[in-house]
């Protein structure tokens, strides 16, 4: 949890530390526990360029433990590349991500200050996808509360409240609220 809260405040020696730790492991050098992954996933992607991100996806795609692919898929939330971000989320509606794992990968975005805006238009975009899919369980509830919680502008409550009054997402109301 440390070394994760280090690594999101972009604390230099933890995140060349974690990164050279992911390397090490990536070529078969040095196994790096399972607890750490997450966090040097995240380090690795936070200033991620195409070619990283590709290679997380590669990971992705060759691991058949479901832990590492929702390891790795909610770590790809971290990238600050916008363009990026909107691949993510295109990665997270696609056939390879299970969609019960879908919602926390787009929730990633979220909670991701680069990514708040991009994942709340895209909701907004697919709100009847969204709805058809996740409705009546707790996803739904889960995506509104981590898509709506981060924004703190008057402005966005308004848009958010507006959007939530005439969009129906029933079992979300409260969520709503307390967001």
């Amino acid at each position: 949890l440390i070394l994760s809260r280090l690594i999101s405040f972009h604390d230099s020696k933890t995140c060349e530390e974690a990164k050279r730790r992911f390397y090490l492991h990536k070529h078969g050098k040095q196994m790096l526990p399972a607890d750490l992954r997450m966090a040097c996933y995240r380090a690795v992607l936070q200033e991620a360029d195409e070619k990283v991100y590709e290679e997380m996806l590669n990971l992705y795609r060759s691991t058949d433990l479901h832990e590492e692919k929702d390891r790795i898929s909610r770590a790809l939330g971290s990238i600050s590349d916008v363009q990026l971000l909107q691949k993510v989320i295109q990665f997270a509606m696609s056939d390879e991500v299970r969609a019960q794992d879908s919602v926390f990968v787009i929730a990633s975005v979220a909670i991701n200050p680069a990514g708040r805006d991009l994942s709340w238009a895209f909701f907004k975009e697919n709100w009847k996808i969204l709805l058809n899919q996740y409705s009546g369980g707790f996803l739904l509830t889960r995506l509104v509360k981590h898509l709506t919680e981060n924004f703190a502008t008057e402005d966005k409550a308004i848009e958010i409240e507006n959007f939530f009054k005439e969009h129906e997402f029933p079992g979300a109301e409260r969520t709503v609220q307390q967001s």
